[in-house]
């Protein structure tokens, strides 16, 4: 049986996460972290405390929209990509546990493409 970080549970919502090849499962959201349990095997779970993780950035559209993708971005900064029809309402989640500053905006393909060139 897993043992859950959580005391309490918060949120629940279907997500997949994209580590190579996609995983379907049900994201947690609680007092201690976030969990992620895969749909096919429950034990193929990963965990992530709060203080484990360094920000969130979420995908929002040029009309200001949020889009369905996020990412975690961990203290030693390996970003693991999720999505989920509830993005919306985990964002809001993360940002009451993490604060404002925490939670950002992803950064765009064209706004990559000019600031490596500007940079260099």
């Amino acid at each position: 049986m897993v043992e859950s970080i959580n005391t309490r549970a918060d949120l629940t919502a279907e997500a997949v996460a994209y580590l190579g090849f996609p995983k379907y499962g049900k994201i947690l959201m609680g007092d201690n972290g976030l969990e992620f349990f895969s749909d096919r095997n429950v034990t193929d779970n990963m965990t992530f405390p709060w203080s484990s993780i360094d920000r969130i950035e979420g995908d929002v559209s040029r009309s200001g929209k949020v889009r369905r993708q996020f990412y975690i971005v961990l203290e030693n900064q390996v970003k693991i990509r999720f999505a989920s029809k509830a993005s919306g309402k985990i964002l809001r989640l993360f940002r009451d546990q993490l604060g404002n500053d925490r939670v950002v905006r992803a950064p765009s393909f064209l706004g990559t493409l000019t600031r490596f060139f500007t940079k260099h």
